[in-house]
């Protein structure tokens, strides 16, 4: 299959599992060639378009020079990586702190400024950053893991607007509960009936129709939810 216009070749972060590796697929079912990062390969995902790269994005200072690993020229980044931990703040430790925003924040960061100067110098590309409705408002025991998504939200808008005139699109998705390993080590989870959470082939949907607007149409932000919203504790 012919890959789309501008997905020819996509990163996609956190790619083994949950969201990242539905996008992964869909963007494999459009014959875009992949570079998947995680901790460990997927294996319902073994397929010629996907190569599989070691990383803990956790670990920072394993992301400088990223780039030269992958020697075809990317054109879309999918910044998926990331955890969910709640509590109150006081029960955090300095440590986890760290390494909450490490992962959910600074690493994106650190992505983002490895492959600019590329995109900048191709002539454009697309930045699809994960969010979530923690971007958007703050809610109980989750005073760190919000602090990571709001940050995220400030950098995709600033980071569009130093873009634009690159013909870079840079697009921040907002997913609400998704039925993924995302709850698996948390104390809740949706009410398990579908309208109740998405499903992570909604959200890959979502984002693979945002790549397919034309050049000229930005979608900045995505706000995905299941019809209606309940949670239980486990």
């Amino acid at each position: 299959m012919q890959a789309d216009q501008f997905l020819k070749a996509a990163m996609v972060s956190g790619a083994s599992r949950g969201i990242g590796l539905a996008i992964t697929e869909a963007l494999v079912a459009s014959g875009c060639k992949v570079h998947a990062l995680s901790r460990s390969t997927s294996p319902s995902l073994d397929h010629e378009l996907v190569h599989w790269h070691s990383i803990d994005l956790s670990k920072l200072d394993q992301i400088p020079n990223l780039h030269k690993r992958i020697v075809d020229n990317v054109d879309t980044l999918v910044l998926n990586a990331g955890i969910g931990q709640f509590g109150g703040l006081e029960q955090f430790s300095t440590t986890q702190i760290r390494e909450l925003i490490d992962l959910n924040l600074t690493s994106n960061l650190l992505l983002v400024k490895e492959f600019l100067p590329l995109f900048k110098r191709q002539g454009g590309g697309d930045i699809v950053i994960m969010g979530s409705e923690s971007a958007i408002s703050g809610g109980k025991s989750g005073s760190v893991y919000c602090a990571t998504k709001f940050a995220l939200r400030g950098f995709a808008q600033s980071l569009r607007a130093d873009c634009s005139n690159a013909n870079i699109r840079v697009v921040l998705v907002n997913p609400g509960p998704v039925n993924s390993s995302f709850f698996d080590d948390l104390n809740f989870q949706p009410i398990q009936e579908q309208e109740f959470y998405l499903n992570p082939s909604d959200v890959a949907n979502s984002v693979l129709s945002t790549l397919r607007q034309p050049r000229h149409v930005v979608l900045e932000e995505l706000r995905i939810q299941p019809m209606k919203r309940s949670f239980v504790k486990k």
